[in-house]
């Protein structure tokens, strides 16, 4: 009984002092912080995106589909950047029905989370005109909120 009621002491005595620490995750910096200097980033974001630019416009579709993969992970690197330079090259391979499918398919998915009004119209019309089945329904998931609102999409 004394082995007991001693080891529950121990125990609250461990468990109240491990309560008072703060939490340690809290207080490191994130993971992307700890590998990359963001800052240094940011200073070479304009020339990351001239280079995406002439990618996106590559005949290659491998460098294409990079493109549009890295433009997505700086969406989400960078969110409060806008990448505005990036909307039209997306639109055009998303738009291109004889573009490989996986560039198409990146491109549409880097527009929808660019959020801009050009790139929502492509995916929209993508969603609608596209032959080719994937893609239709990954447009299609992607703009059914634009199928909501197709009149005020056609009067702009």
């Amino acid at each position: 009984m004394k082995k007991m009621v001693f080891s529950l002491l121990v125990f609250s005595v461990l468990i109240a002092s491990i309560s008072n620490k703060p939490l340690i995750a809290q207080n490191q910096s994130s993971r992307f912080s700890k590998q990359h200097k963001s800052h240094f980033l940011k200073e070479h974001l304009k020339q990351t995106e001239e280079m995406l630019i002439q990618a996106l416009q590559s005949g290659l579709p491998s460098m294409r589909s990079t493109a549009a993969q890295t433009t997505r992970e700086l969406e989400q690197i960078f969110p409060s950047e806008k990448f505005t330079s990036l909307i039209s090259p997306l639109c055009q391979i998303v738009s291109d029905e004889n573009a490989d499918i996986q560039s198409r398919v990146l491109s549409a998915l880097a527009l929808d989370g660019l959020h801009s009004d050009e790139g929502d119209k492509v995916i929209f019309n993508v969603a609608k005109t596209t032959s080719i089945e994937p893609l239709k329904v990954i447009c299609d998931a992607m703009a059914r909120e634009s199928f909501k609102a197709e009149e005020k999409i056609s009067l702009k």
